[in-house]
This record gives structure tokens, C-alpha cells and sequence, in this order.
């Protein structure tokens, strides 16, 4: 009898530890899965709050009124009222974008949406442009920049005749991984690695002060130091330019900021050197520059207040303004 009721208190234990562990076990998947459906739901809060910010941003673009001239004291470009951790419930969105400072790192926020025209359009810039670009801002060897910049014209044109120095399929199907020669416009930035010549430190150097998008015309109101060196302006130049259009306080995307309404106004801020008109001289005969933009980059960042943690997401689109109809979004990017 003694036997035979050990054996059934060994049973039961075994019963009640297979219970105890399938417990557990279900208790642990219950709370992954519940931790799962947690991280999906805060996922899907943060992208709606970064979508928010994208719509705002849109609809502040929507209201300018200002159609002869685009800058930096825009109310879409600079404005932390709407753009700066805009609250809703448990989260917030933001809206903004670096520039240089005075010492042309990137350490100033705005908050509003960025021009693209504030860059060189890769897709139109002439080969001389090109040029400048490569041998200023990345930092090629003697002669290299030629062989680039030409590269980078047949990439682009719609003919097979390699310009001098250029490249064509010719030379891209002889690699060990061929491929053809595009003969279109570049679609993304990272393309321009496929292109003869150009290396990952290249590129790294230049991808800042470049775009693909837009009309091809750089906005002298709200183009950088780094651009304006990379157009072929000397240092002194360009950081006068800068200068003066930040107006008295220094600062960008302010009230007291000067604006260039014509090209020709770039002229105003003072005695220009024989060298630095000459090279003013050359941009505007390339028909390269303006003072109105309508591509915008929305980098709409969202925080979002879960468990005592703080889950960010951010989304970046382009959009395009367009005269009596809602923005053209151009690309859009979720991270």
C-alpha cells in the first residue's frame, strides 16, 4: 500500500511539474507575444506621428505666399512654434535639418523643411561645375576630376559616344561584374558609384552638397558655405555671402536676414576682388543659380513615451511644390 501511494505522489509530482513548466512556458510566449504586439503598436504610433509631421510640413509649404523668392527665414524653413515636438497624447514630432555654422560644420537646427536647391543638381550641372565640385569638395587628384566629371556626363546623356575622357559601356562591360552604361538621369545619389572613377571616400566627401532633384538652378538664399566652395567661390567669398544674408544677429532663418531677390543682389554685400567676380561672372553665364526653390527634404523625426522608454522613428520624403495643387511627394524613406 505504502508502494503504491509513493508512486502516485511520484505521478502527481511529475504531473504538477510538466504543469508548472507548461505554465511558464505559455506564461513566456503570452508575454512575448504581448511584448511583440507592444513593439508593433509604439512601431506604428511613431510612424503616424513622423506621417504628422510630413502633413504639416506640407500644408506650412502650402501657405507661402512668397512666390519671386525662397529662403531661410521662411515660416515652413524655420519655425519651432510647428516644427519643434509638436505634442500629441503620449508622443511628439519634429521637423528639422542641419546647416553649417559660421565654421561651416553642421551643427545648426531649424525646424521646418530643407531645400533641396540648396545643393547642385548632379542631373544638369555642367562638366566645368562638375568639375569644381570633385576638385573642391572631393579632394581628387590632379587631373582626376576631369576623368570624373566626364564619366559623369555619359552616365547621364542619352547618347553612346564617350566624351573625351569619359566612359560608356564599352568600358563598364569590360569589368570583371559588367554592366551598361545608364545614359539617363541618375535616380539616386548612390548611383554616381557605378560611375568610373568615383570612390566610396569621393562620394563621402561630396553627397552633402549634391541633390537630384529639382530644376538644376542652385538658391543662392539658401545654398551653404560648403556649396558655395563647391560652385568654385573661395572660402572668404562664400562665407561673406553667408554673412550678410544671416544679417545682424548671425543668425540663419531669422526676422532680420537678408534676402537676395535677383541673382544680380549677390553683388550687394560690398567690394568684390577682381577673382571673385570672375568666378560670380562664370556662375551666372552658366545659368546656374537662382533665388527661388520648389523641392523640399522633410526630415520628420517622432518620439514616443512607452514603459518608461523613449521609441524614436524617423521618416525623410522629398516633395516637389506645385502651383494650385498639393505637393508631388518625389521619395520617401522610413527608418
Amino acid at each position: 500500500m505504502k508502494a503504491k501511494d509513493g508512486s502516485i505522489l511520484i505521478l502527481t509530482i511529475w504531473v504538477l511539474s510538466f504543469l508548472s513548466i507548461f505554465a511558464i512556458s505559455l506564461a513566456c510566449n503570452v508575454a512575448s507575444q504581448v511584448n511583440f504586439a507592444s513593439y508593433f503598436k509604439n512601431r506604428l504610433t511613431g510612424y503616424y506621428l513622423c506621417r504628422a509631421g510630413i502633413e504639416r510640413a506640407i500644408a506650412e509649404l502650402s501657405l507661402d505666399e512668397t512666390d519671386a523668392v525662397d529662403s531661410l527665414n521662411e515660416v515652413f524653413s524655420n519655425n519651432k512654434d510647428v516644427f519643434k515636438e509638436s505634442r500629441f497624447d503620449s508622443g511628439s514630432f519634429t521637423v528639422s535639418y542641419k546647416i553649417e555654422d559660421k565654421d561651416g560644420k553642421s551643427n545648426e537646427v531649424l525646424y521646418g523643411l530643407m531645400d533641396e536647391s540648396g545643393k547642385i543638381n548632379i542631373n544638369y550641372a555642367p562638366v566645368g561645375i562638375l568639375k569644381v565640385l570633385l576638385k573642391t569638395t572631393g579632394e581628387t587628384r590632379e587631373g582626376e576630376e576631369t576623368d570624373i566629371a566626364n564619366a559623369i556626363i555619359d552616365w547621364r546623356d542619352e547618347d553612346v559616344v564617350p566624351s573625351p575622357r569619359g566612359a560608356e559601356s564599352d568600358y563598364y562591360e569590360s569589368l570583371d561584374l559588367p554592366y551598361e552604361c545608364k545614359n539617363s538621369p541618375f535616380q539616386i545619389l548612390e548611383e554616381l558609384l557605378l560611375v568610373r572613377g568615383m570612390t566610396q571616400e569621393i562620394f563621402s566627401r561630396i553627397k552633402d552638397v549634391i541633390t537630384i532633384y529639382g530644376e538644376g538652378k542652385v538658391n543662392i538664399n539658401t545654398a551653404t558655405i560648403s556649396t558655395f566652395r563647391a560652385l568654385g567661390l573661395n572660402r572668404d567669398f562664400a562665407e561673406r555671402i553667408v554673412k550678410f544674408r544671416n544679417g545682424d544677429d548671425g543668425k540663419p532663418g531669422t526676422e532680420d536676414d537678408n534676402i537676395f531677390k535677383t541673382i544680380e543682389d549677390i553683388r550687394n554685400i560690398g567690394p568684390l576682388f577682381t577673382e571673385e567676380s570672375i568666378a560670380l561672372n562664370r556662375l551666372i553665364s552658366f545659368n546656374i543659380l537662382s533665388v527661388k526653390s520648389n523641392v523640399f527634404r522633410i526630415n520628420s523625426y517622432s518620439t514616443l513615451k512607452s514603459r518608461g522608454r523613449k521609441l524614436k522613428r524617423k521618416v525623410v520624403c522629398i516633395v516637389e511644390r506645385q502651383k494650385d495643387k498639393e505637393a508631388k511627394i518625389l521619395y520617401w524613406h522610413e527608418e
